[in-house]
């Protein structure tokens, strides 16, 4: 188990969260997603001042890598990479999905041990998870992330966990996901957590980003002929 106080923020779900693992208390703060680029490190840097720490006085520092918001996850991703940097304290991220099955443990109990995180991808679509809750509080991952749409979600006969869950009609019903932060410094407090830079550097996106590369051929033949045509003109003179 880390000594010291641990940090941990979710930033790719739709409530980021930040929050602090004190001797005698966890403090939180959370905002709502896209203003986590802007807040931050404004909202790590009030849960220290309050506690009267400095980064370099952590024990350890957590992230979730998604899946989730691209931006969202970019931005704690690297934030957490920068503290690690500049402190040498030891940082690490897991899943949304383990963090997702964490929260639900913590609120209900699954008949079978096993439940389905899942994560709004939009477009009527959810990334999703079966998860195994083991009886010592720890998860295992039950089967490979995929992408499933609403209709196939409320056929499943596993409970659910996940921002907006409650608004699927599942028979085995839903928990509603709310703050992860705590949840996660409660799976980095258990000892089971994968610490180092590899894990900070693989966000789990599952998709594409909706962008597209430069159509680089099409500029290069444009400077081409941008290029030539003074020559041309040159030429006849």
């Amino acid at each position: 188990m880390p000594s010291g106080p641990l940090l941990a923020f979710d930033t790719g779900s739709p409530i980021v969260s930040v929050a602090l693992a004190l001797p005698d208390r966890v403090d939180a703060l959370a905002t709502p997603q896209g203003r986590s680029s802007r807040e931050l490190v404004a909202m790590i840097d009030e849960l220290l001042a309050s506690a009267g720490l400095e980064v370099r006085d952590l024990g350890g520092i957590g992230a979730a890598r998604g899946p989730g918001s691209f931006t969202g996850l970019r931005v704690g991703l690297a934030t957490a990479i920068g503290l690690h940097q500049s402190s040498g304290v030891r940082a690490g991220a897991v899943s949304t999905f383990e963090v997702l099955a964490g929260h639900y443990a913590e609120r209900a109990t699954a008949p079978d041990g096993v439940i389905m995180a899942v994560v709004d991808a939009h477009r009527d679509r959810w990334f999703t998870q079966r998860m195994r809750l083991e009886a010592d509080g720890t998860t295992q991952a039950d089967g490979p992330s995929e992408i499933r749409g609403r209709a196939d979600l409320e056929r499943s006969a596993l409970p659910l966990v996940g921002h907006g869950a409650s608004a699927l009609e599942v028979a085995a019903g839903a928990v509603d996901a709310t703050e992860l932060a705590p949840d996660l410094l409660r799976r980095m407090r258990q000892g089971d957590f994968p610490w180092g830079l590899s894990t900070l550097v693989e966000p789990l996106y599952l998709r594409p980003p909706a962008t597209s590369a430069p159509k680089l051929v099409r500029s290069t033949q444009a400077t081409q002929k941008a290029t030539e045509r003074p020559r041309r003109e040159a030429r006849n003179e």
